[in-house]
């Protein structure tokens, strides 16, 4: 380990997506990597992902750097070169943030030079290529091959919840004192600062649909609120627009993608976010719209449930009962203006544990572990 300030350099290993619209692991990767920078030397390693528009030549013994900051470098590297670059950055940790393939050509340099690695689990590949997405078979068992040696050989392995880690053990041997619940973390402008704006009337509920596999969670939202009693105008975030079959007592609008600070400014009058979904992980989204001072309804497949207080800053249900989500949204809307408000403050609180800066924290906690 550098011993200049103490310094822990990490070479991470990833997808680094330079736009504000990102999925859970590409948020992760890009603000553990920021916050890392701040006073650690960080560099983050790439491929040319983009087949159409980079060549062979590019894909194989590629190199372009790009310096961010005093600290941190952004390095896009062809498969070849990936083990001469982490032998010029010499880093204490490789840190394979994301799932991509072309990282396990870190750990041969890993074991040639024992160096620590740590593996984010963040989603099962094997699992969601084989129930979730249309995936060729030469795909499926890359992936799985790939995500195999990430399990095995990594020396330590951060799954964002119990739900994640579960779901690993099912589809392959897990060494489970390697294993870290680490939890995704909540930018700050989701921070609710002042007295969340309760509606007056129309519940206003938010879901968002990003990709298959939120499609079990519309099944579930479309089943649960064809019979809804209850007026509600409910808002689907999404990139497309689709037939639903709704309740008459409901308004339905959609909405285009949001950036971050964007999204948190649309929160602020809203009342509910629904997380459905029969697979998911730890669900980001529902702990920004927490702290936004949301009341999420989530199902008990989200591995961000181990935040919620059912009834407390929160409500969960059984994904395969479509009634209770109904029953449900008609009895947040026969609350009191108080008890509603009390909620979303319940709710609000996530802030404070699950901050980017507290989250890095923990990683930085497991970067000294591993290190010691």
């Amino acid at each position: 380990m550098n011993q200049r300030k103490n310094e822990i350099s990490v070479a991470y290993i990833g997808r680094l997506n330079p736009d504000e619209i990102l999925s859970g692991p590409e948020k992760t990767a890009k603000r553990i990597f920021a916050e890392h920078s701040k006073n650690h030397k960080s560099t983050f390693l790439q491929y040319y992902f983009d087949g159409r528009k980079y060549g062979l030549w590019k894909k194989l013994w590629g190199k372009e750097t790009q310096q961010v900051d005093r600290n941190a470098s952004i390095i896009t590297t062809g498969l070849f070169r990936l083990y001469g670059i982490l032998k010029e950055l010499k880093p204490d940790i490789i840190h394979i943030i994301t799932f991509e393939r072309f990282a396990v050509a870190a750990l041969l340099y890993a074991k040639m030079n024992s160096v620590k690695v740590i593996y984010n689990e963040h989603g099962v590949i094997t699992h969601e290529n084989l129930k979730l997405k249309n995936v060729k078979m030469s795909h499926r068992l890359k992936d799985k091959f790939c995500e195999k040696r990430f399990l095995t050989s990594a020396d330590k392995l951060v799954f964002p919840s119990e739900t994640a880690l579960d779901t690993a053990e099912s589809y392959f041997r897990v060494d489970e004192t390697k294993a870290v619940i680490l939890p995704n973390g909540i930018d700050e402008h989701f921070k609710l600062t002042g007295r969340k704006r309760i509606s007056q009337g129309k519940l206003k509920a938010v879901f968002i649909y990003k990709n298959e596999f939120s499609r079990t969670g519309l099944e579930l939202l479309s089943a649960s609120l064809f019979e809804l009693k209850t007026d509600l105008e409910l808002y689907i975030i999404s990139g497309e627009e689709m037939e639903l079959k709704l309740g008459n007592n409901i308004k339905l609008n959609w909405v285009k993608f949001i950036p971050c600070q964007e999204l948190a400014e649309f929160y602020w009058d809203k009342d509910i976010f629904l997380s459905l979904n029969s697979y998911d992980t730890f669900s980001i989204s529902t702990a920004e719209a927490m702290a936004s001072g949301l009341i999420p309804i989530i199902t008990e497949q989200t591995g961000i449930e181990r935040y919620i207080c059912s009834g407390i800053n929160g409500f969960v249900i059984d994904d395969g009962n479509p009634e209770s989500l109904s029953t449900l949204i008609g009895g947040i809307s026969e609350m009191s203006p108080e008890k509603r408000q009390s909620l979303s403050a319940s709710a609000a609180r996530i802030y404070e544990l699950i901050s980017w800066e507290e989250v890095y924290q923990m990683y930085l906690e497991l970067y000294r572990e591993v290190l010691a």
